[in-house]
C-alpha cells in the first residue's frame, strides 16, 4: 500500500453503531463493488433463508457505464432505510459475516480517502456525526495531513480512493499548481491571529486574484505571479488592513438571506421529509411568528428573515460567537481537505459556493441555540446542523449543481457578493 497520512482525528475515528444518533444506512444508493456481490451471492447459495431477500434488495446496475466498483447496489425499502439494518440500527451482513463480506462503500464509510501522487490522504464524511464530533473536538492546529499506520483503515487489498492526482509533464496546469494552491486555502483559514471575517474575506479575495491566471484549461502560468499571490496574503500590513476593513463593514443588505432562504427552500422542495427540510421548517416558522405570520408560506419577501436573524445574533455572547466560528473554521478545513476546487472551473468559483454552505450552516446554528446554552448544549446543536446538512446539501451532488446554475444566472458567482455573504 501507499504512504498514508491521515487527519489525526480520523485515526480515533470508531463507528459507534447502536450508540449512534442516527444511522448513514438510509435514504443513499449503497453501491457494491463486482467483487462484494460476489461475496454476497457466494454467501446466499450457503443460506437459503438470505435468497429473498437478496433478491429483492440486492440489484445489478444496468447502465452501459457502470464500473466494476458500481456493479450493484442496495435498494432502500420503503421507508428508506436498508433492509440489512436491523432495529437496533446495525447491519446484520456485518454481524452475520463480518466486514470482508460488506462492499468498499460500506467498509469504509466514513472515511474518505483521496491519492496525490501515489500518496493516500485520509479524511472525514461530515454526514457521519461521530466524525462532527471529533473534527470540532480537534485542536484547530491538528488539522493537519500526519503520517498514520495503514492499519487504522479496514483490511483491504484494494483501498477505495475517492480522487486521484498524479502530476507528470501530460498534466494540465489546473493540477500541477493543486496543492499548492490547496495548501494556502488551508493556511489562510487557519490564521488565527487573524478575525474569522478577516480570513474569509482573505480566502475570497485570494481565490478571486489568482482565477484571472489559474483557473481550468488555462494553457500556461507565471509561476512567479502565483507565488506573489500566496505571499500577499499573509503580509501582515495586508491582513492588518483587510482586519480594519470587515470591522468596519456594516452589512445592510440582505442577500445573504434571500440567498440562504432560496436554497433552503428548494431543498424542502425537493425533499421536503428529509430531517435538514424538517429542521429549516421548524426555523422558517418561528421566524415567520415573530414577524406576525402564522406560517413562513406566508412571507412573500425573504428579506425579512434578515432583521430576525440579526436580532437573534445579537443576543449571544462574543464567547458563543467565537465557539461557532471555531466550528465552521474545522468545516472548512475538513471540506479544503475532502473536496479538490479542480472539479469547478476555477478556485474562486469553488469559494464562493462554499461561502453559501458556510453562511446557510451559519445561520441554521444561530436559529436553533438559545441564550444560555452551555458550550456542550451548542455544541450538540452544531454536530446535528452539520451532519444532517452534509447529508443533505454536502453529499447531494446534482443538488449543488442546480444551486451552482441558480447562482450563475443571478450573476452571483462575483467577487462583489462575497462580502455581504461571508458577514450577514
Amino acid at each position: 500500500m501507499s504512504e498514508l497520512l491521515s487527519l489525526p482525528y480520523m485515526q480515533q475515528f470508531k463507528c459507534i453503531a447502536d450508540k449512534c444518533e442516527d444511522t448513514c444506512c438510509q435514504h443513499w444508493q449503497v453501491r457494491i463493488d463486482k467483487a462484494h456481490y460476489q461475496s454476497m451471492l457466494e454467501w446466499v447459495g450457503e443460506n437459503p433463508l438470505q435468497k429473498k431477500l437478496f433478491s429483492t434488495s440486492v440489484l445489478l446496475n444496468e447502465s452501459n457505464i457502470a464500473s466494476d466498483k458500481s456493479y450493484a447496489y442496495i435498494q432502500m425499502d420503503d421507508n428508506g432505510y436498508c433492509p440489512y439494518l436491523n432495529p437496533q440500527q446495525q447491519c446484520t451482513l456485518h454481524i452475520k459475516k463480518g466486514i470482508d463480506i460488506l462492499s468498499d462503500i460500506c467498509a469504509f464509510y466514513p472515511r474518505i480517502i483521496t491519492e496525490k501522487n501515489s500518496v493516500l490522504e485520509l479524511s472525514g464524511a461530515l454526514s457521519c456525526p461521530e466524525v462532527v464530533r471529533l473534527c470540532l473536538s480537534a485542536d484547530i492546529n491538528s488539522h493537519v495531513m500526519l503520517s498514520a499506520d495503514n492499519a487504522i483503515l479496514p483490511p483491504r487489498e484494494d483501498v477505495p480512493v475517492h480522487r486521484t492526482l498524479i502530476t507528470d509533464d501530460n498534466s494540465s496546469v489546473y493540477e500541477i499548481h493543486f496543492e499548492k494552491v490547496q495548501q494556502t486555502f488551508i493556511d489562510i483559514i487557519r490564521m488565527v491571529d487573524c478575525d474569522y471575517f478577516t480570513r474569509l474575506y482573505i480566502l475570497a479575495s485570494y481565490s478571486h486574484s489568482i482565477s484571472t491566471i489559474y483557473f481550468d484549461h488555462c494553457l500556461s502560468l507565471d509561476s512567479d505571479a502565483l507565488e506573489n499571490y500566496r505571499l500577499h496574503v499573509f503580509d501582515p500590513d495586508y491582513k492588518q488592513s483587510v482586519n480594519h476593513f470587515m470591522g468596519q463593514y456594516e452589512n445592510d443588505q440582505p442577500l445573504a438571506c434571500i440567498v440562504i432562504y432560496s436554497v433552503l427552500l428548494l431543498k424542502q422542495q425537493q425533499a421536503p421529509d428529509e430531517k435538514l427540510s424538517t429542521m429549516v421548517a421548524e426555523v422558517f416558522n418561528e421566524y415567520a411568528q415573530q414577524l406576525g405570520f402564522s406560517s413562513y408560506k406566508d412571507i412573500e419577501n425573504a428579506a425579512d428573515y434578515a432583521t430576525v436573524f440579526q436580532k437573534r445574533y445579537q443576543m449571544f455572547s462574543n464567547n458563543v460567537h467565537h465557539q461557532i466560528e471555531d466550528y465552521l473554521t474545522k468545516y472548512l478545513l475538513n471540506c479544503f481537505y475532502r473536496e479538490w476546487f479542480i472539479t469547478m472551473p476555477n478556485a474562486f468559483i469553488y469559494i464562493q459556493m462554499l461561502l453559501v454552505r458556510v453562511a446557510i450552516i451559519r445561520f441554521i446554528i444561530y436559529s436553533r441555540i438559545l441564550p444560555g446554552m452551555t458550550a456542550e448544549q451548542i455544541k450538540e446543536i452544531s454536530v446535528e446542523v452539520i451532519y444532517q446538512f452534509a447529508r443533505a446539501v454536502d453529499h447531494n451532488l446534482p443538488f449543488l449543481q442546480v444551486v451552482y446554475e441558480a447562482l450563475n444566472e443571478q450573476q452571483m458567482l462575483h467577487f462583489d457578493y462575497s462580502t455581504p455573504l461571508i458577514k450577514f
